[in-house]
């Protein structure tokens, strides 16, 4: 039972966070997707600098979600079964596990191949493995696997939040869209 005086909602930092990694992880994967697809040009360059620059925003959107999420826990979690609360968990660390992971990859198979970021044009970042096309390949491989991963568990994640919504009704979409009104009895 959650106590009355338990904010039943994130904070609007939290929401914040929420909705401006959900917005980039869904640009980066189309624009990632799409720039596999093309010609070698000044396009290509330019939309691969876009990707690269974006991929470190989220590394560190994350970063700092993380830091506040932990200094500020989430609301609990309605009345469920055990292992439905350990799923909610599980996928939300693998999340933010891979909107870590992915920027590194990216960041390491590029280097590998011999192309230095800087990024927004302006901070240029080390070079921390030098060239080395194999471990490129590698690299930028799993970088593509492990998108499709996350892809994968944020669609889970939306399916999940609108089953409690329309199904269930238990209020846990409201947690993070403050102006839906819960179904039913989340009084």
């Amino acid at each position: 039972m959650v106590r009355r005086d338990t904010p039943r909602v994130y904070s609007r930092t939290a929401r914040s966070f929420h909705w401006l990694t959900a917005l980039l992880v869904a640009m980066l994967f189309g624009v990632g997707t799409y720039m596999t697809r093309l010609d070698f040009s000044d396009w290509k360059v330019r939309v691969y600098s876009w990707h690269e620059w974006t991929g470190l925003v989220v590394f560190v959107a994350t970063g700092m979600r993380l830091a506040w999420r932990l200094l500020n826990p989430p609301p609990p979690l309605p009345p469920s079964p055990f292992i439905e609360h350990f799923a909610a968990h599980a996928t939300h660390w693998a999340m933010y596990a891979l909107m870590l992971l992915l920027p590194v990859l990216g960041f390491l198979g590029t280097n590998a191949f011999g192309f230095p970021i800087t990024w927004f044009g302006v901070l240029p970042l080390p070079d921390p493995i030098g060239k080395n096309e194999a471990l490129g390949r590698v690299l930028l491989y799993l970088h593509v696997m492990f998108a499709w991963l996350l892809a994968a568990l944020l669609a889970l994640h939306v399916a999940a939040a609108l089953f409690h919504h329309f199904a269930r009704g238990d209020g846990i979409l409201s947690r993070m869209l403050p102006g839906l009104k819960p179904r039913r009895g989340d009084d």
